[in-house]
């Protein structure tokens, strides 16, 4: 079958080659491919990883092959999963239940398939924090993935909702969220005149993140899931003395979705996104032989919102 993987031409990221067919195990459906989208965390490790290795996290597709243990959707069912062992961007894909959800009419596979690690990772972080209903809540980089569906998600619990980002251009993609305040920062200095914040959930790290801090209210909580501006930030102890019991936390959603399986989180948020109470933001769709030109672009953070490809 063909599937994208690292490559070994210094010019290219990714490519698409010939891999052996998945085989599946008892608890596994086998799934034929019809989308996908991108995230950065992916293409991170397809920077660094030997030539060949598979990638990719978020699929949508049909089922071909049942779990043979009898567990999780039927022959031919539409499904959004979550490929742990990142081998999701391939014609076929054997995946546990526990990490499919049935796509309900009338959700575009293309539209589902951005839901597994950017809605998963809102939605889990967010739930990290307690008490948001009527609270102030900042959402960094909210023009990525993450960040455009923590600010719907924070809306819908009940929260005041502060959005930064780094380019004006992302601004009208932004507002669509709901976000009560948007700003443009680098790095997140000019926030220092607004009130404090119950949550922060922050994928930037670095300079923004030690700018930010300090803004954290009392008994808040900040959720770190990613960095992409940097894997270090000075912390000011201090200023978290004042916050009582606040805390900073790390996040991972393989992690999380031990606590609650990926299909139950996924099912969560395609009710949402089937009662229109959630939107997606797909900028960019192609055929997945654009697959090398669309990462360079994510990478390059010429893209708000979702890419997503189809076979």
């Amino acid at each position: 079958m063909k599937a994208i993987t690292s490559c070994s031409d210094n010019h290219k990221l990714l490519e698409i080659r010939e891999l052996p067919e998945p085989i599946p195990n008892s608890n596994e459906a086998l799934v034929a491919v019809t989308a996908f989208s991108l995230n950065r965390g992916e293409l991170r490790r397809a920077q660094s990883a030997e030539p060949g290795t598979p990638i990719g996290w978020d699929l949508s597709g049909v089922v071909e092959e049942p779990a043979k243990d009898g567990t999780g959707p039927k022959r031919e069912t539409r499904v959004v999963g979550f490929s742990r062992n990142m081998c999701g961007w391939a014609e076929r894909v054997a995946l546990p239940t526990r990490d499919l959800a049935n796509i309900p009419d009338p959700i575009s596979d293309e539209d589902a398939s951005t839901l597994p690690v950017a809605g998963l990772t809102a939605l889990y972080a967010l739930e990290r924090c307690e008490r948001l209903l009527g609270s102030r809540v900042l959402i960094t980089g909210a023009s990525g993935g993450v960040g455009y569906f923590a600010c719907q998600l924070a809306k819908l619990m009940g929260a005041h909702v502060t959005a930064q980002i780094r380019r004006d251009t992302f601004i009208d993609s932004v507002k669509t969220t709901g976000a009560d305040d948007i700003v443009v920062s680098p790095d997140g200095s000019n926030l220092n005149d607004r009130e404090t914040f119950r949550a922060i959930i922050d994928g930037v790290g670095g300079e923004i993140l030690t700018n930010l801090l300090p803004l954290l209210d009392e008994r808040g909580r900040a959720v770190l899931y990613g960095v992409s501006s940097g894997p270090s930030a000075t912390l000011s102890i201090r200023e978290l003395f004042f916050t009582g019991d606040g805390r900073v936390e790390g996040f991972h959603l393989y992690r999380e979705t031990e606590i609650e399986t990926a299909s139950k989180g996924l099912t969560r948020l395609l009710k949402l996104l089937g009662s229109h109470h959630l939107k997606v933001a797909v900028s960019v769709e192609k055929n997945w032989a654009h697959i090398d030109s669309v990462a360079k672009q994510l990478i390059q953070r010429e893209i708000p919102g979702k890419a997503v490809l189809h076979l």
